[in-house]
Formats: C-alpha cells, sequence, structure tokens
C-alpha cells in the first residue's frame, strides 16, 4: 500500500461514524415522531385501549423516544434490526435480507448490461463524431430512455410474451428465461447518460497530447482507444458506478409489482403504507450504509489511481 495512503482510508471510515450516527437519529426520530400508529398494523382500526397499551409495552412503544433510540441501538449492534408489526413471527432480518439479496442481483446484472451498452455506444459516438452515426447513436439511446417505464412494460410484455411467446410474465427466479424482461426494463433507461458522459470524456481525452503522440508514433488506431483513450477516459466513471451500488439494493417498485418479483422495493412500499418501523428503519439505515460506503470506496479507489491523490493523503 502507497504511503499515506493507509491513514487516508482509516480517517475516511472514521469519518462515517458520525456520519451513520446523525442519520440514525434523524430517521429514528422522524418516524417515532411521523403520524401513524405502529398498533394499527397490528390490530387495525378498531382495538381496545387495554389491547393497544399492552402492544405498545411489548414494543416499547410506551417509552420516552430518546430510551427508545438507545435500545434500538444497543439491539441494532447486537445484529437484531427488530421484529416486523406486519409478520409478528418473523424478525426484520428473516424479511428483508431474502428480498435485498433478490433485488440486488437483479440491480447488479441490470447495472452490468446498462454500463456495457453505455460505454460501448458511448465510445463507437465519439469516434464517429463529425459523421451522421454519431448523434444517431446518442439519440437512439435518448429515445429509449425517453419511454415511460409504465408504457415499456406492457409493450415488452406483449412483444415478447404474447406476440412472439419467448418467455413468460411469472417469476420463476434467476434461471428461467423470464427474467430477460425485467432486466431489459431496469437496464435500458440508464443507457443514454452512461453513453452521453462516456463520449464527452472520449472527446476530452483524444485532444491530449499524448494520444497524438501514440498516433504520430504509427500505433495502430485500435491499440490507442483501447490503451490510451479508453482507459483514460473511463476513469471518471468510478463516481458513477461508485453511487450507482447504493441503488442497485434498493429494487425497483414498478418492475417488481408487474413481474411478481419478490424484492425489496414491494416490501419498502407495504411497510411505509402499514407502518412498520422496524421494517423502514432498518432499510433506511441499511440504504445510508451503503451509501457511505460507496463514497468512501470511491475516495479510495481515486487515491488508488491517482498520485496526487496519495500525495495529499500523505501529507495530510
Amino acid at each position: 500500500m502507497a504511503p499515506g495512503l493507509a491513514g487516508y482510508i482509516v480517517r475516511r471510515l472514521l469519518w462515517a461514524i458520525p456520519v451513520l450516527f446523525a442519520i440514525s437519529v434523524i430517521v429514528f426520530y422522524m418516524l417515532r415522531l411521523a403520524p401513524g400508529d405502529p398498533v394499527d398494523s397490528l390490530l387495525g382500526q378498531r382495538y381496545r385501549e387495554e389491547e393497544a397499551a399492552l402492544i405498545r409495552k411489548k414494543y416499547g412503544y410506551d417509552q420516552p423516544i430518546h430510551v427508545q433510540y438507545v435500545k434500538y441501538m444497543q439491539n441494532l449492534l447486537r445484529g437484531d434490526l427488530g421484529v416486523s408489526t406486519r409478520h409478528q413471527s418473523f424478525t426484520v432480518s428473516e424479511i428483508i435480507i431474502p428480498k435485498i439479496w433478490v433485488s440486488t442481483r437483479l440491480g447488479l446484472i441490470a447495472l452490468a448490461i446498462s454500463f456495457f451498452l453505455g460505454i460501448s455506444a458511448g465510445i463507437y459516438a465519439a469516434i464517429a463524431r463529425g459523421t451522421f452515426l454519431d448523434p444517431l447513436t446518442i439519440s437512439f439511446w435518448l429515445a429509449i430512455d425517453a419511454v415511460p417505464i409504465f408504457v415499456a412494460v406492457p409493450f415488452l410484455q406483449w412483444l415478447f410474451a404474447v406476440k412472439l411467446d419467448l418467455v413468460g410474465l411469472s417469476w420463476q427466479g434467476f434461471t428461467s428465461p423470464n427474467i430477460i424482461l425485467p432486466i431489459l426494463i431496469l437496464a435500458l433507461p440508464g443507457t443514454a447518460g452512461i453513453a452521453r458522459f462516456v463520449r464527452a470524456s472520449v472527446l476530452g481525452v483524444l485532444r491530449e497530447d499524448y494520444v497524438r503522440t501514440a498516433r504520430a508514433k504509427g500505433l495502430p488506431e485500435r491499440i490507442v482507444i483501447i490503451r490510451h483513450v479508453a482507459r483514460n477516459a473511463l476513469l471518471p466513471l468510478i463516481t458513477i458506478i461508485g453511487l450507482s451500488l447504493p441503488g442497485v439494493a434498493g429494487g425497483s417498485l414498478i418492475v417488481e409489482q408487474l413481474f411478481g418479483i419478490p424484492g425489496i422495493g414491494a416490501e419498502s412500499f407495504e411497510a411505509v403504507l402499514a407502518p412498520d418501523f422496524d421494517v423502514i428503519l432498518a432499510l433506511v439505515l441499511f440504504g445510508s450504509v451503503l451509501f457511505v460506503l460507496a463514497n468512501i470506496l470511491i475516495d479510495i479507489l481515486y487515491a488508488v489511481i491517482d498520485p496526487r491523490i496519495r500525495l495529499g493523503a500523505q501529507r495530510g
């Protein structure tokens, strides 16, 4: 590890502690003070106050908010995320972890396809600058991005499932061809933004002196693009990839509902409607941790790649 880099990583990790603490306090107090009573999700709209009092005592809702927060954090440090008030026989971990895993796998596959298509289209458009293929390529992906998801889903279902009879519409796991449609619907809309970003980055690198020098040496254009242009132009994508990762685990409510996917998107929506406080709090904290860790990972990768950041870390 480069000198000063270990200290830089430690400092970034230490800064994450007060950030996550502040997020947990804000979210916990907002949920406890928000309208809605979790007792309603347990007993319904009509119940006796004696029953409600017993439920509040069982879950600790009758205690002051600061006491509830301390107790929750103590349980959280032991790995206990609480008990769902909607699914009383299951813990929060038993409810959300399998669904997060489904959404994460689905999102990672879609993200990989989106970046592959976006990077390829962006590089191709930059190389084809000055010809009709440049605006045609970008316009094609922008047109796809402009189609609302509630329009794209019925059309693709009709085309692939009804007209062509290539896939089914029911969820049968990741080994079934039925996964093709939800992955396409998740992957295609993000391709246009990536393609435009990569195109602009590649055009900037093409103007650099070292690219002109490589061409002057007689290197084949393919080698120039791969070794000198693409490698340097794609470095800024680290930020986009890192910031995209937290959203991968969040799932997609519309896609999961329309295809019957047992992901975390639909569960989050139902938890908010209930309200199911411990599930909501666990999901928000999980997303916050992912977002903070993604930012730390971005900083570390830049520190590893860019010598100037390593030098700053060594001095700092």
